[in-house]
């Protein structure tokens, strides 16, 4: 008999997806029909009738459908999916924030929206590792369930004088899903080869109808993920296991892999509603999550501050042993180190001298702290659009209002404050470090109207608006514990080289904590219209007034000419000015880094203060000034049938860019909590961008069903033409030069008949430097190119649900290993830290969606 036949795909799902169109015979407004995709128009153009396909510059439409098999993460979907957007592991507190850039800027250089309305930023700043994206305060892409996303919309151009100062490397548009009724459900289960991060998410959305057209769209998201472990266990640790320390943390002292996260939950609602002769509209979020990593293992032998002592004269290595009387009379015995194992005669003298004690009675085989930030993300905006009417001149007008909140509270486990020796055992080894919190408003009013005139083929597009904003930056102080010191100056703990503070992240002292807050004022003014029935040109002004840093005028003029019905040129030229964040302006916060000298290899607590404190000023510090940009696109635009080519270069200057400096040493009597080394922002690079962004497009039919081939490339090159070497060590400006491959490309197929459909996706990076984090250059290399592949099998079971089987990375491709084995001895990391797919082997999953 003839095999049964397929059931029938899910019935499309109801919206309330609806436009204004400008009907210039009556001088009106009517409600149309968005397009087949859901569009009433794209980022970068303030007409309703303009679609990505006939742009003056470059926008990726990146729908809903399209990110769901690629991953759970937003940051992480739009990396396979935009070809200049790359998102980085991230490390000590990026690790909770991934910085995401876009065309080889930093993360806050690109301006991310929700339903075409600012976002806020996110609390956490980039600050180990000195590439692009150190420093950087962008939005959290991760705290947006993907289930709700109908769009994304990726600018490619910069934006300042339509959206925004600070939209330099462009924009995200995250459009929201509209339905007003149905239901989705997804859930996925994923692990890895090795058999460790497990990792689930369950997500559903709904849509109910509100008032006779309008809509209430909930969406939810739950999961958590296990970590991963892809380290080796260090030299030093092993040879302390060969010594009979069994207190040494095995299989790895020090873990390199992906950090647990816990209690992930993520709520968004999307809703609207006619008002009159208006609309009513509304949208928000609500999210938190538990991260957490762990850091540079300690070693009961040679950390400094912590366990390490003078040597004697000849050499021999010695424990620190804290004098715990109030006058140095404690007499303290000393302890050698010989064959990796202290002195036990003198460990046992010490256990019995109630005057002395050494950290190694409570970690014997060293410790490993675990660091965890309890991230929570909340934004309401709400408003009101509608058209004037005739009498009034028929302007469409949107009045909105946003506030947006990033919250990351800071906790450091499984680690000491050495001022709390006198304690004994009775040490706490948990600790609240702190917390950051990032809060935004936004006020826009925004007009727009169709004029008829004799230049233009067709009505001339105005639009002009206001905005205000402001960025407040907080730093709450930790417990007191986590910052105590020592009151006795001359013969107390610090007076013995003992460090200060919760050791790996100190807690934020009282005299730390505050809130700072940046202003900012801005009117523009947008014009687009069409030249014959071939050209469209645009022209934009926006002015901006920060009372902290001066005012700025930008400016942008695009143009788009179709030469013939199959190719079209397209280009645009634009100034961008970008003030500090409030965050980068006070930020103050000291962590542990890497680094080598001489041969050597240490751990160094490293501070960053604000420009204006007297130790940053001491080494040449000034205040935060704006960074100045001039962005160049010109592009072709090639339809040849059902092959669709885009080829845009982009050359991006900018002056006086905001980043942080390479770290200064400091002197013992300029800082008396431990701290050897500080950084802060500056203005004292200027850097060039140049790239060249490709994007095809391949529908066609293969073996009676429907195939999809799409090709994405970037090509850029980053060049620092003017800094400070006293502030940019040659290491730092590789990083930031080429610590991003100079070539990506993504190749999708999709392919679907029947109930079957298959996704392949084989992403190609080339070569980047990558060195130790703060290890001065040392260890760096350039990894060899390399191509991953990933894959995905659904099938649709019924007519509401379908399974689907997938591989990230199917062939357990990792990075080339470092070729210096001397690293993995220290860190206990054989793979480039800075992998732009990371170094976790292949990963599978199965994933079950249902919709109603």
């Amino acid at each position: 008999p003839p095999p049964p036949p397929p059931p029938p795909p899910p019935p499309p799902v109801e919206t309330i997806t609806v436009c204004a169109g400008w009907n210039a015979e009556t001088g009106t407004w009517e409600m149309t029909s968005a397009n087949e995709r859901g569009e009433c128009g794209v980022i970068g153009s303030r007409r309703t009738d303009r679609l990505a396909s006939d742009s003056p510059v470059p926008v990726d439409i990146i729908h809903g459908d399209e990110l769901l098999p690629a991953g759970s993460s937003l940051d992480s979907l739009l990396a396979f999916a935009a070809p200049s957007f790359n998102v980085s592991q991230g490390a000590d507190a990026a690790m909770f924030i991934r910085p995401a850039t876009l065309r080889g800027l930093a993360p806050d250089a690109a301006l991310v929206l929700t339903n075409g309305k600012r976002r806020h930023r996110g609390a956490i700043i980039a600050l180990l590792g000195y590439g692009i994206g150190g420093g950087g305060q962008g939005a959290d892409l991760a705290a947006i369930p993907t289930i709700a996303v109908e769009r994304v919309e990726v600018l490619r151009d910069g934006a300042s004088a339509q959206y925004g100062s600070d939209a330099i490397a462009g924009i995200i548009n995250i459009v929201l899903r509209k339905a007003r009724e149905g239901a989705n459900v997804d859930f996925k289960w994923g692990t890895h080869k090795e058999g460790d991060g497990d990792a689930y998410t369950l997500a559903g959305n709904i849509g109910l109808p509100f008032g006779p057209d309008g809509h209430v769209s909930a969406s939810i998201e739950v999961g958590q993920s296990d970590p991963t472990v892809r380290s080796v266990q260090r030299s030093d640790a092993q040879a302390l296991i060969a010594a009979g320390n069994s207190a040494v943390p095995q299989p790895v002292a020090q873990v390199w892999g992906l950090p647990e996260v816990d209690d992930n939950i993520k709520l968004f609602l999307d809703a609207a509603t006619e008002l009159g002769e208006a609309e009513a509209y509304g949208f928000g979020n609500w999210s938190t999550r538990t991260t957490e990593g762990g850091f540079y293992y300690r070693n009961p032998h040679t950390r400094r501050g912590v366990f390490q002592g003078p040597a004697l004269d000849d050499g021999t290595p010695m424990v620190k042993v804290a004098d715990l009387t109030a006058d140095g009379s404690g007499n303290c015995p000393q302890v050698r180190i010989l064959d990796n194992r202290a002195d036990p005669e003198a460990l046992a003298a010490i256990r019995g001298n109630p005057n002395c004690y050494t950290l190694i009675e409570k970690f014997p085989g060293g410790f490993t702290p675990r660091f965890s930030a309890k991230i929570k993300d909340f934004s309401a905006t709400g408003g009101i659009r509608g058209a004037m009417p005739q009498s009034m001149g028929s302007w469409r007008y949107d009045l909105s209002a946003s506030v947006g909140r990033s919250d990351a509270q800071f906790r450091i486990r499984n680690t000491v404050n050495p001022q709390l020796l006198a304690r004994r055992n009775d040490i706490p080894t948990d600790y609240r470090v702190g917390a950051y919190t990032e809060t935004d408003r936004v006020v826009n009013l925004d007009f727009t109207r169709p004029f008829d005139n004799p230049v233009f083929a067709g009505p001339l597009n105005v639009a002009f608006g206001f905005e205000y904003r402001d960025e407040t930056f907080k730093i709450e102080s930790g417990d007191p514990n986590s910052y105590y010191m020592d009151p006795n100056l001359e013969y107390g703990l610090i007076a013995q080289g003992f460090d200060v503070g919760s050791n790996g992240a100190p807690g934020f002292r009282p005299s730390d904590a505050g809130k700072n807050t940046i202003r900012a004022y801005a009117a523009y003014l947008d014009l687009e219209g069409d030249i014959g029935e071939r050209a469209i040109v645009g022209a934009a002004a926006r002015y901006e007034n920060y009372p902290d840093f001066g005012d700025t005028l930008d400016g942008k003029v695009s143009g788009r000419w179709q030469i013939s019905e199959a190719l079209a040129l397209r280009g645009a030229l634009s100034t961008g000015f970008r003030a500090p964040t409030a965050g980068q302006a006070n930020l103050r916060n000291v962590s542990t880094s890497f680094t080598s000298e001489d041969g050597v290899s240490k751990l160094v607590d490293i501070a960053i203060l604000p420009p204006t404190d007297p130790i940053s000023a001491s080494r040449g510090a000034v205040p935060l000034k704006p960074e100045q940009s001039v962005n160049f696109t010109i592009g072709a635009v090639l339809e040849l049938g059902e092959v669709s080519v885009t080829a845009d270069y982009y050359s991006i200057a900018i002056e006086d860019r905001i980043s942080l400096t390479s770290p200064f040493d400091l002197s013992g009597a300029e800082d008396a909590r431990g701290i050897e080394r500080v950084r802060f922002f500056s203005n004292q690079q200027d850097m060039d961008v140049d790239g060249l962004d490709v994007v095809a497009d391949w529908p066609h039919e293969l073996f009676d069903g429907v195939s999809i081939l799409t090709l994405a490339a970037n090509l850029s090159q980053v060049k620092l033409t003017q800094y400070n070497p006293d502030y940019t060590s040659e290491s730092h400006r590789n990083e930031i030069e080429d610590g991003r491959p100079e070539f990506r490309a993504t190749a999708t197929w999709n392919y679907e008949k029947g109930r079957w459909a298959f996704v392949t996706r084989v992403r190609h990076y080339g070569r980047y430097y990558d060195a130790v984090t703060g290890g001065g250059g040392w260890g760096a290399f350039r990894p060899r190119p390399a191509t991953v592949a990933d894959v995905e099998l659904s099938v649709r079971v019924s007519d509401r649900a379908t399974l689907r089987f997938g591989a990230q990375n199917l062939f357990d491709k990792y990075p080339q290993r470092n070729p210096n084995p001397a690293v993995a001895a220290f860190n206990g990391l054989p793979y480039p830290e800075n992998s732009p797919w990371g170094f976790n082997g292949s990963s599978y999953y199965v994933r079950l969606t249902w919709q109603n």
